[in-house]
């Protein structure tokens, strides 16, 4: 099992999922000077990144078999939240007693998902705002700059250093972490769960037909992130509908590509958290759980 890092020299890092975020991220990492290894299912000859106007090819190298890898110093968690159990066999190979974990993934469970691998104070949960796409294995566009908002933690400040000196991903450690990402919860799952069963983009959320069901079911989000201590705007539905309403209501959210393109979709961790965070707290969820079981229902269709 290799020593941590010594100082002066280069962490090891490790990207498990190289799709659109996984690809954007250990972009951003070539472009601030780290070597990344790709953790992938799918082998493909090298990364490239479009962004803007410029094309760049980064020589990370990609692995495909987990028994290949050690113990490194950061492991990027990229895969979609649903598929933990296939990330299984490569966190298990990275994780050693001194990595830590970023989780970039949607929902607000991060340090639960990753319990069984790796200690809660080693995991940074992150908030995810990277317009990006796969174009093909290996091949992300990404359309302007993403933001990553992770905890004002020691960890999280040590995240952003990693990402110093390039300009494609900004890490921002915030102090109120809670809200943004109870924040993020809301778009995700009002976005996820209409557009998904409407196969729709963003707009959808605004349409007159769904009007109705969409401001009920941002209440009802709402509600349970400020029982759990977020802070969030009495009219944050109105500002959430008015948001999709404007240029980004164009965008299609992964979890309503994935149904359009027949894959699973990770309503667990958009959905399904809402209503088990609710009965902990005794509210009552009955439009976010009846999407959540039509969603449910949408996956098991799909096997």
């Amino acid at each position: 099992m290799p020593a941590p890092a010594a100082v002066g020299s280069k962490p090891s890092i490790a990207a498990v999922g190289v799709g659109a975020i996984g690809g954007a991220m250990a972009a951003a990492l070539g472009d601030a000077g780290h070597e990344v290894r790709l953790c992938v299912r799918t082998p493909f000859p090298r990364l490239s990144r479009i962004l803007g106007e410029a094309t760049e090819d980064y020589a990370h190298p990609v692995t495909t078999d987990p028994g290949e890898v050690s113990p490194v110093d950061w492991v990027l968690l990229c895969t979609k939240a649903h598929q933990i159990p296939q990330a299984a066999p490569w966190l298990r190979a990275l994780i050693g007693p001194g990595t830590r974990v970023a989780v970039m993934q949607n929902g607000v469970d991060h340090v639960e998902r990753v319990a069984e691998f790796v200690p809660s104070d080693r995991v940074v949960p992150c908030i995810i705002l990277l317009p990006s796409r796969l174009d093909a294995p290996g091949t992300v566009v990404q359309t302007r700059a993403g933001v990553v908002q992770v905890p004002e933690t020691d960890a999280g400040r040590d995240l952003a250093r990693l990402f110093a000196g390039q300009d494609g991903v900004r890490i921002e450690p915030t102090d109120d972490y809670l809200s943004a990402v109870w924040h993020k919860l809301v778009l995700n799952a009002v976005g996820g769960a209409i557009c998904s069963l409407s196969l729709t983009p963003l707009a959808g959320v605004a349409a007159p037909q769904v009007r109705q069901l969409a401001t009920g079911l941002i209440e009802e989000v709402a509600a349970v992130g400020r029982a759990e201590g977020a802070r969030l705007p009495d009219d944050l539905a109105h500002r959430t509908i008015e948001y999709f309403q404007g240029p980004i209501g164009e965008h299609w959210t992964s979890m309503a590509q994935d149904r359009r393109d027949g894959r699973l979709m990770e309503w667990d961790a958009r959905n399904a958290v809402v209503g088990r965070i609710a009965r902990r707290h005794g509210i009552a969820t009955p439009l976010n759980d009846a999407l959540t079981q039509l969603l449910a229902l949408a996956d098991t269709r799909l096997g």
